[in-house]
């Protein structure tokens, strides 16, 4: 495979969700690359039994590689972290209530494979962030997923906008059957809810302090209405680029 997959998750989705999500993965593609990005409890300690349960199951999984949040974490970074340890250029980035049904001839990975062939960039899948396949230059051309957003929402809108920005045009999104957005409202309860699972301060960072509405110009995207951003991005993970082009040499 030329290309890794990166799964975000939590102690309350393991059990219905993680856990047949990458069984099917593993059914279908036993090879695969997979890094789980596991988030700690929002004004909670780790859940201690999911640890443990958490780790037990991956080792049975060839080729996956658990990242553990001890404290609760913005979605935005466990993107770039599991983006960023895998092996792979091309990620296939994946939310966990997210079902791919084996046993077709013609399943999600083999017409996805297909698309890869002709396709070498970023691009979502049926119009969701949900589901996307990033490409590492780009998440660095573009910039890093915003971790100023430290709950779960609007990083996907705030990331379309600057690829805009950056690129002249739209992240392009690819229709691919065999795969269910089950779109679960099973979130942690430790912080503040916007628009159902979305954290209310991401939604009120992006509308009122980073982003600011325009009649004239301006870019929508993903957003309500034609916006300008006000606030710079910051620098994040400035060696990277470093890394890519010196990591040869060690």
């Amino acid at each position: 495979m030329n290309y890794a997959i990166a799964i975000t998750t939590f102690d309350k989705r393991f059990e219905e969700f993680l856990v047949p999500l990458i069984t099917s993965i593993k059914q279908q593609r036993p090879d695969a690359e997979i890094i789980v990005t596991a988030n700690g409890n929002c004004g909670a300690p780790f859940n201690e039994n999911y640890r443990q349960a958490l780790l037990a199951f991956l080792a049975t999984q060839s080729n996956c590689f658990p990242v553990v949040f001890p404290t609760f974490q913005s979605l935005a970074k466990m993107w770039n972290r599991g983006i960023l340890n895998a092996s792979q250029e091309r990620v296939l980035v994946l939310n966990d209530d997210l079902r791919i049904p084996a046993g077709s001839d013609d399943g999600f990975f083999d017409q996805l494979e297909q698309v890869l062939a002709r396709q070498s960039g970023t691009f979502k899948i049926n119009g969701s962030f949900s589901h996307y396949m990033i490409r590492k230059s780009d998440l660095i051309e573009v910039g890093f997923f915003d971790e100023r957003l430290l709950g779960l929402g609007e990083e996907d809108g705030d990331f379309f906008w600057r690829y805009h920005e950056k690129f002249g045009n739209e992240i392009p999104s690819v229709t691919l059957p065999h795969i269910d957005n089950v779109c679960s409202d099973v979130a942690d309860d430790g912080y503040t809810k916007g628009i159902r699972t979305a954290a209310k301060f991401n939604r009120d960072y992006i509308k009122n302090v980073k982003y600011k509405e325009t009649l004239l110009g301006g870019y929508r995207g993903m957003f309500d209405k034609r916006v300008k951003k006000v606030v710079a991005d910051e620098q994040q993970y400035p060696y990277e680029t470093f890394y890519r082009l010196n990591r040869d040499k060690v």
